[in-house]
């Protein structure tokens, strides 16, 4: 993200942060559905399987909580550009390892079996094309996991759009992911207005066709990427 949007970024949830606290609202979530997107976005692998989780755009780091309730208990990772969110995450979550930084800033050698990110690309950007923004980042997110990257996104099937709002085609990220790897879920089917994709980093073939029944994480992989071959 551009040093202006940044700014305007900081500026939009310090704002919120002075009015709603700790609170869904300051990130944006006026309809009280974060948990639901928590579920989404967590379900495309097995928590109990996961050994990390990086959550970009973290906020407060509710997905933490989230996260400890589910019973998981591997290790969690937030980053977030506000300084002001991760520091009220840090006194409701002490245990969590939240951080004040940018995804690109992440040396190669952090990896993380999952990385999520939740309503980061909702607002639209000024100084930049907000297409851009989002596959920069999202190829980013796939880059640093070791098995799933998912994020969510509102939708363009929608009757009515915001200006200040970025709705996205479903289709058009569909083919970005598809650039990505051969192994895309896309969900529309938890809100009418949103939609959420996730990115397996193993898309090879197996058996008749098939892919593997569990991604495996790409450290524990043995041999070179196998060619797609109908059979």
């Amino acid at each position: 993200m551009n040093q202006r949007d940044r700014e305007a970024y900081r500026a939009r949830y310090v704002e919120r942060l002075e009015r709603f606290g700790h609170d869904p609202r300051t990130l944006g979530w006026a309809s009280g559905k974060q948990a639901e997107r928590f579920a989404v976005l967590t379900s495309f692998v097995s928590l109990d399987e996961a050994r990390s989780i990086l959550d970009v755009g973290c906020g407060f780091g509710d997905l933490y909580d989230f996260l400890l309730r589910a019973g998981y208990r591997g290790r969690y990772t937030g980053l977030d550009l506000v300084p002001e969110l991760i520091e009220a995450g840090r006194a409701a979550y002490p245990a969590a390892d939240l951080r004040v930084a940018d995804l690109a800033e992440l040396g190669s050698d952090e990896r993380f079996d999952l990385v999520v990110a939740s309503g980061i690309f909702n607002a639209k950007l000024s100084h930049e094309p907000s297409w851009n923004h989002m596959t920069v980042t999202l190829a980013r997110m796939f880059a640093l996991c070791e098995v799933a990257a998912a994020t969510d996104f509102l939708t363009s099937y929608v009757d009515f759009e915001r200006a200040d709002l970025h709705y996205v085609s479903p289709e058009q990220t569909f083919r970005f992911a598809k650039g990505l790897t051969r192994r895309v879920i896309l969900a529309h089917h938890y809100m009418p207005f949103e939609f959420a994709i996730c990115l397996y980093k193993d898309d090879r073939v197996v058996g008749p066709a098939m892919f593997p029944a569990w991604p495996a994480r790409a450290s524990l992989r043995s041999g070179a990427r196998e060619h797609f071959r109908a059979d």
